[in-house]
């Protein structure tokens, strides 16, 4: 029997490294900006600097070899899908950092606003937790909801596989970077370590250079018409 695999998501993992007085240089000034807000975390939910003011942290001139790197890996990823990105200018919409501490983390989400996201793990201890993807689509779904939890556990489902699953984790290790389309769910795993985690994530928009003849990928906001 050949098992055929059709139309997938497509997640990027690579590595970026940096030099170790250029990392705690970075995690110094990520302390800094929560300190500053809130130096007394106590949720549940690890500290994102997207909500606390800090969503444009590429603009700080410390963090420009690093947004430098990332550039790298994210035209990669879309050379990847064969899209050619000589017709494309790419913008980090955003880009901010977060602190998991210990039993925190991030709920399902989606960054609705934008194409592409990415996390970047700056900081990332053993037992820290990364990254969990969920699919809305489950194409193998035979009939409704029989890939649920409860069916695995009544045993209609005997184990949960690539096949069956709505849910693949990632559990990257530090200088590693994901990259995924932002409009995928996705959430972050418990810290189960003692120490903090902190990743670096951003928001990436593409638009056409030139949009004559396109049709939906975005127009070049240099063309827009404010009012």
């Amino acid at each position: 029997m050949k098992v055929i695999n059709l139309f997938p998501l497509t997640i990027v993992q690579d590595n970026i490294m940096i030099e170790e007085i250029e990392r705690n240089l970075l995690v110094s000034e990520i302390k800094k900006m929560k300190n500053k807000i809130d130096s007394k975390n106590k949720s549940s939910y690890a500290w994102t600097g997207d909500t606390k003011g800090h969503e444009f942290l590429f603009s700080n001139k410390l963090f420009k070899n690093l947004a430098n790197k990332i550039s790298n890996s994210v035209i990669n990823y879309l050379q990847t899908l064969e899209i050619n990105t000589d017709l494309l200018d790419i913008y980090y919409q955003r880009s901010w950092a977060t602190i998991t501490e210990a039993d925190q983390k991030i709920n399902f989400h989606t960054h609705s606003q934008s194409n592409i996201s990415f996390a970047y793990y700056l900081l990332k201890p053993k037992n820290s937790g990364g990254i969990i993807f969920r699919s809305n689509e489950l194409q193998n779904e035979v009939a409704k909801n029989i890939f649920t939890n409860s069916k695995m556990e009544k045993s209609l489902i005997k184990k949960a596989n690539v096949y069956n699953s709505d849910k693949s984790m990632f559990d990257p290790i530090q200088d590693s970077i994901i990259i995924f389309p932002s409009k995928t769910p996705h959430a972050t795993l418990p810290n189960n370590s003692n120490s903090a985690r902190i990743s670096i994530s951003g928001d990436i928009t593409i638009m056409l250079k030139n949009s004559e003849g396109f049709e939906h990928l975005m127009p070049n906001f240099k063309n827009w018409t404010k009012f």
